[in-house]
């Protein structure tokens, strides 16, 4: 699923019909867009994209995120990052610590600080 988030909340809702387990992480990812909306990001054009990351960061477990360069699809994310709690409580001997990480391409921000 690729969608602007308000629409893609709205598919997931339409799934959990049928998928019911799915239910507390669509209200997290609501509970996101209206945190989202709060602080002034227009989330009726902010992407979301179910498998996102999945293949690429497989140690995060939950919101994954990515900041693209607008108007360069030829360009990698400019930062990316997510939730990997799964990994803390892995490495912790089974105690967990919500964790959060992420990249910021230093490289990239350089050269695009020159096409502006």
């Amino acid at each position: 699923m690729r969608e602007t988030c308000p629409f893609a909340l709205e598919h997931l809702r339409d799934l959990s019909v049928d998928l019911p387990g799915l239910a507390q992480a669509i209200e997290r990812f609501e509970r996101r867009c209206d945190a989202l909306e709060a602080r002034g990001v227009d989330t009726a054009s902010l992407g979301f994209e179910a498998s996102y990351g999945r293949t690429s960061m497989e140690y995060y477990d939950g919101f994954v995120f990515g900041f693209l360069a607008e108007g360069r699809p030829d360009l990698p994310p400019v930062a990316t990052g997510g939730r990997y709690d799964a990994l803390t409580r892995r490495l912790g001997d089974g105690k967990a610590i919500p964790a959060v990480g992420g990249v910021i391409r230093p490289g990239l921000l350089l050269q695009l600080g020159g096409e502006a």
